[in-house]
């Protein structure tokens, strides 16, 4: 099962939104041309790498990561798991900040992302073969922690590509494939995983080689060119202070960035914790848990897509945006409760798919939502960054906090875990109603 984080949006993408925090820190320089159309080649290279960027991603996230904390340290599997990708996941958004601000000042003959995609393929391998061959959890921490420089730095490589390569007419679309690439790579990452629990090594280190097959077609198709001369970039810490707004002055931009904070938990605790819940509770083996939650997976994709698509021309029909949040923390919260009860793989599902739906009627408002109450309409950048921070925080946080809340239900708890999530996701509906410049 692959439930993504409500309008939690591809990590690539939370990355470049944050990335976009920069763009009024770069200097004087004539705004560019809009790019020319791009062929269906290019646009099918770039959803093919974005397929093997979010399996290197998912798959440790959402299986290997799991499945091999529990073969050196079963008795503190929960703990380890969620200190590992806790960290990783925090540490990884600080190194996205300077390896954007070096990315967009590289002046090399190759190009200024090219470099970047390729050093973050080699250290995207060398952390995954850490990983496969780490002894204890402190040694995975380590490994987890240059695979997370690899992520920030092939993100800083790839996420520019719609601002820089492809015409205003075609980023929707552009836009949409590179969602459903993830999509199917979450969907994926269980099921290969399950298949390759025989060896350790072929585990970690085949998305690696996916995303490398890519990277190359990448490397020949899409081009590159260095920072123009007149380009001035900010430092690292122009950027932190650039990510500053006052909420007092903003309230209804800051209620907003928190009801999509607090909704994010669930499912974050959700997609960490999958696999435990179902070989602990419903007692599958590991590699059965992994093909059960791809099948899940799979009907989850489906209600997302299509609840996605149901809201977002509905809630443009009404002119309405409140009545599909509520909606949509409704079915989050439902799901969630039915996951955290569940007694069968048929129950599981059931909550896997609501929660799914729930995530597909948030991601049809939720930026609509926000772009209505920026403060600053001119700054649409710089506030469309704070708003993606707001799960992509989470998404370190959420798995620090969970042995917590685990250590609370003795141990094991899956079930509070989850409605733990399912409580803080109400907020989401608490903070909506206050909100004023929008119906």
């Amino acid at each position: 099962m692959t439930t993504p984080n409500p309008a939690a949006e591809p990590p690539e993408a939370a990355a470049e939104a944050l990335l976009a925090g920069r763009e009024e820190l770069i200097g004087s320089a004539a705004p560019p041309e809009d790019p020319p159309r791009i062929g269906a080649w290019t646009i099918t290279v770039y959803a093919l790498t974005m397929f093997g960027f979010q399996l290197t991603l998912l798959l440790p996230a959402l299986f290997s990561l799991a499945y091999k904390v529990q073969l050196i340290d079963p008795a503190n599997k929960d703990a380890s798991l969620g200190f590992v990708i806790g960290l990783g996941g925090l540490f990884s958004l600080l190194v996205s900040l300077p390896a954007g601000v070096l990315s967009d000042g590289t002046r090399l003959g190759w190009g200024r992302r090219r470099p970047f995609l390729v050093a973050g393929l080699v250290l995207s391998a060398l952390g995954a073969l850490i990983i496969a061959v780490a002894p204890t959890v402190m040694v995975m921490l380590f490994g987890y922690l240059v695979t997370g420089v690899a992520t920030a730095t092939i993100g800083t490589a790839v996420n520019p590509f719609l601002a820089e390569q492809v015409p205003v007419e075609q980023r929707g679309t552009v836009g949409a494939l590179s969602g459903v690439a993830a999509a199917f790579a979450g969907v994926g990452s269980t099921l290969l995983g399950s298949f390759l629990t025989g060896s350790i090594y072929l585990l970690f280190l085949t998305p690696v080689a996916v995303l490398g097959v890519m990277t190359l077609l990448y490397l020949l198709v899409v081009p590159d060119r260095p920072a123009p001369e007149d380009v001035r970039v900010g430092s690292v810490l122009d950027v932190f202070r650039n990510m500053w707004f006052n909420p007092l002055r903003h309230p209804d931009f800051a209620l907003v960035w928190v009801g999509k904070f607090c909704l994010s938990f669930g499912s974050t605790f959700f997609s960490t914790y999958q696999l435990y819940l179902v070989q602990d509770r419903l007692g599958y083996a590991p590699e059965q848990a992994g093909r059960q939650l791809a099948a899940v997976g799979g009907l989850s994709l489906l209600a997302l897509v299509g609840c996605s698509i149901a809201g977002g021309t509905l809630s443009d029909r009404f002119k309405r945006r409140k009545p599909f949040i509520y909606l949509a923390t409704g079915l989050i919260v439902a799901g969630l409760a039915v996951a955290a009860s569940a007694s069968s793989i048929l129950l599981f599902a059931v909550g896997g798919v609501l929660l799914s739906a729930g995530t597909g009627v948030f991601t049809s408002v939720d930026l609509a939502l926000a772009s209505e109450v920026l403060p600053e309409k001119d700054k649409a950048g710089k506030y469309m960054s704070i708003y993606y921070l707001s799960s992509t925080v989470v998404g370190g946080l959420a798995p620090l906090l969970a042995p917590v809340i685990l250590g609370l239900g003795d141990g094991g708890s899956y079930g509070v875990l989850l409605l733990s999530g399912a409580i803080l996701g109400l907020g989401a509906a608490l903070t909506t109603a206050n909100i004023r410049g929008v119906r």
